[in-house]
């Protein structure tokens, strides 16, 4: 479990750090399934910053290693919840983020992000951050929706360098130069390296503190300007000699630029080459589908400024897309399990009649549903399409036995029930068999049970309740849609 805190930008390191103490207790009290926990404030680097922790004095990064899942008795998403509670108690929190998982797994499977993200799309600071605070207020309103965030963080504050361009060309001066002198200055650059016994470092050097912690001391920073024709290419030698013995000028940055005290994003955020903030949130009891629907339904009485737009993304959003292709593969599967069968069978109908168990398949599904508590997500829906093709098993046994009755002379109900006594047993077998092959995946409790599990409930409810379609339903359907043909044409088909 990992707990990311920010706090007002500007917090003071001694400030963070108690706070960071307090996160500490509360893990401690309220998290006894905790292995180890840690706490800590300020700058993170190497791997921290890879896997995408935060930095800066204002940012408190937390988190706890639990024990494994059949020594505790609540699930991650349930301390996560507690611990959320408390830390929304302390004063001077702004946002809490809590994800679970490995942050290297995430990173390597692409994941990490929260499940819904709302994106705001449009050129303008001003109006994207006023819809996303509005958005802001409606995701958490949504029953469901925690840990809502805005990806903007709030403006950090920043001086501004606005160049006179007209008046650096004047004396020779170029962007380049201005900007690289003054990066060197504020912070930093490496003007040589040292060598000693084979190794190598790097002279770092840039002006003291004391020097630029002003914003006098940034209008007083000196330039040196060219001399002429030193920012010629080719350059001969009378004009080479012409240059001995002169000295730059020294031009203060004031004189060129003007400087000013503001405020500005940290970072800015594109999509398609267009500015974007993101509104985003964690689920917890609740199916991002439901969150989604409540959050489209309020979102759509809003009057979007000109030039934005506002789109769904995140987890969400690739979930609709998977159902999207998912729902095509059912289609397909569909499609496919009838077309063999009307070839097997040499018939149109009899294929047709087979097929009136699939129906059913999802009433099943719905159950199993309703008294586990699963939700639809794209395992259960890759457990769907898996069901198409075993659900008409068993209706194939029972036809076509059927079908082999009447061509032997038997009548229609003579034929429906001795083919439903006969073939009663194989297909309880083959059903129960099947059902106790997946009781395990259904049942397990295990680590990573919360992946599987909602399969073997999907396949469990759609196939048991589809027997019982098979063995009462089917054959009724069948004699049904012959009955013209027995009035007709005596024992045939």
């Amino acid at each position: 479990m990992r707990i990311t805190i920010n706090l007002p930008v500007g917090t003071r390191i001694e400030e963070s750090d108690k706070i960071a103490k307090r996160i500490e207790d509360i893990l401690d009290k309220n998290v006894p399934e905790a292995k180890y926990y840690y706490a800590r404030c300020g700058q993170v680097t190497g791997v921290g910053r890879l896997v995408g922790g935060a930095s800066g004095t204002h940012i408190i990064t937390a988190g706890a290693k639990l024990v494994s899942k059949d020594k505790r008795k609540r699930s991650v998403k349930e301390v996560g919840q507690v611990v959320r509670d408390q830390i929304r108690l302390i004063p001077g929190v702004l946002r809490t983020d809590i994800s679970t998982g490995n942050p290297l797994s995430n990173l390597i499977t692409g994941g990490g992000g929260k499940a819904i993200q709302l994106e705001i799309i449009g050129n303008s600071f001003e109006d994207t951050n006023a819809m996303a605070l509005k958005i802001k207020a409606i995701m958490e309103s949504i029953p469901g929706a925690v840990d809502v965030s805005i990806s903007r963080e709030a403006n950090s504050p920043e001086l501004r360098i606005d160049v006179d361009r007209e008046k650096a060309a004047s004396l020779g001066m170029d962007m380049s130069t201005i900007a690289t002198t003054l990066k060197t200055f504020i912070q930093g650059a490496t003007a040589t390296k040292y060598r000693e016994k084979g190794r190598t470092y790097d002279i770092y050097v840039r002006l003291e503190e004391s020097s630029r912690t002003k914003l006098e001391d940034i209008e007083n920073l000196t330039i040196m300007a060219p001399l002429p024709n030193e920012n010629t290419p080719f350059v001969g030698l009378e004009a080479l000699a012409s240059r001995q013995g002169l000295s730059r000028d020294q031009i203060k940055i004031s004189n060129i630029a003007k400087i000013e005290e503001t405020s500005g994003p940290d970072r800015i955020e594109r999509k398609n080459r267009e500015r974007m903030v993101r509104v985003q949130c964690n689920i917890y009891k609740r199916s991002s589908g439901k969150i989604v629907e409540d959050l489209n339904r309020k979102i759509s009485k809003l009057v979007l400024p000109a030039g934005i737009t506002l789109n769904i993304g995140g987890d969400a959003e690739e979930q609709k897309k998977a159902f999207g292709d998912l729902t095509l593969l059912l289609i397909l599967g569909i499609a496919l399990v009838y077309m063999v069968m009307a070839a097997q069978f040499e018939s149109l109908l009899d294929p047709f009649i087979i097929m009136f168990a699939i129906p059913f398949t999802f009433i099943g599904v719905i159950l199993a549903f309703f008294l586990t508590g699963t939700t639809l997500s794209i395992n259960t829906f890759l457990g769907i399409v898996m069901l198409m093709g075993i659900v008409v098993n068993n209706a194939i046994v029972l036809i076509s036995y059927i079908i082999m009755l009447r061509a032997r002379g038997f009548s229609m109900y003579d034929a429906v029930t001795i083919a439903g006594s006969n073939r009663l047993r194989p297909i309880l077998m083959t059903t129960i068999t099947t059902i106790a092959g997946l009781l395990p995946l259904a049942l397990s409790r295990g680590e990573g049970s919360e992946v599987w599990q909602p399969l073997g409930i999907t396949m469990i409810g759609g196939l048991t309740v589809s027997t019982l379609v098979t063995l009462l339903f089917v054959p009724t359907l069948y004699a049904v849609f012959h009955r013209k043909s027995v009035l007709s044409g005596g024992n045939k088909r």
